[in-house]
């Protein structure tokens, strides 16, 4: 995690933004305000967000990134402006992360490539070339 601060210094900015209740209550005017609706693209919410953190793209880019962990961050600040429960296994915390949104540690990351490297070549003759005639 701190490495991804040090690399990815918007990340840090971005987590920032999302802290202040003024832009969850953004979201949730967005969304309705109890009054349920689709989130716009060009909502309140999104263009904010891009300014906060210095990176004009970030808004429009967000508002259409419809799978990403940001509104996954905005479905739970919605879900508990209502009271309403998620759906089956996820939790109302807006911290949460599906697995596929969570980066990988870096000793993960070693232990796939030491083990990439112990393993014979693809090709069935480890790396090697195959005598004639034999099953590959």
């Amino acid at each position: 995690m701190g490495r991804d601060a040090v690399v990815f210094p918007e990340v840090v900015a971005v987590a920032d933004a999302l802290l202040d209740p003024a832009m969850a209550e953004l979201v949730w005017m967005d969304s309705g305000a109890g009054r349920p609706r689709a989130l716009p693209a060009e909502g309140m919410f999104c263009g904010r967000l891009g300014e906060r953190v210095g990176r004009p793209w970030l808004g429009p880019l967000a508002a259409t990134d419809y799978g990403g962990p940001l509104t996954s961050w905005m479905g739970s600040v919605i879900r508990l402006h209502r009271g309403a429960g998620g759906p089956p296994g996820y939790d109302n915390d807006p911290w949460w992360l599906r697995q596929e949104h969570q980066s990988a540690t870096m000793a993960g990351q070693l232990r796939y490539w030491a083990r990439r490297r112990r393993r014979p070549a693809r090709g069935g003759c480890g790396g090697r070339r195959c005598p004639p005639n034999s099953a590959r």
